[in-house]
């Protein structure tokens, strides 16, 4: 029984990504919790309206890309824009709400079983998105 644990076993891979993808949850529900608490985002201004434009512009580009007219592009870029700029704040308010001491106001028993459930959802998102995308080619 000789298990390999590098890059291309495909159970270190989803372990990997579904952790990654588990601690970004995390990191996003404890910025949403700080941004109600406070009403503030630990990003400052400039750099949230950073965000949004390079997305806004690339999404634009790709939905029209994929076929999309003006005006779908330009929709699809601003939402595509401002749920990746609305998740980055609060990933990293998230963030700095954890290394304030957030982690201690929560307990580590909620840390740790919230990340078990995220990691499970998250291996149910991608794949379910990977069966998905296999099907539409």
């Amino acid at each position: 029984m000789n298990m390999e644990f590098n890059a291309d076993n495909p159970f270190v891979q989803a372990l990997a990504v579904s952790t990654t993808l588990a601690i970004f949850m995390i990191g996003v529900a404890m910025g949403i919790m700080r941004l109600a608490s406070t009403g503030s985002p630990s990003v400052p201004l400039p750099a949230i309206l950073l965000i949004f434009a390079v997305i806004f512009i690339a999404g634009s580009v790709y939905f029209e890309n994929r076929g999309a007219d003006y005006l779908g592009s330009m929709i699809g870029g601003a939402v595509a824009s401002f749920v990746a700029t609305f998740s980055a704040t609060a990933f990293f308010t998230g963030i700095k709400y954890a290394m304030e001491g957030g982690i201690s106001v929560l307990g580590w028993e909620q840390i740790i079983s919230a990340l078990a459930v995220c990691m499970v959802a998250s291996m149910l998102i991608i794949r379910t998105l990977q069966h998905k995308l296999q099907s539409a080619y």
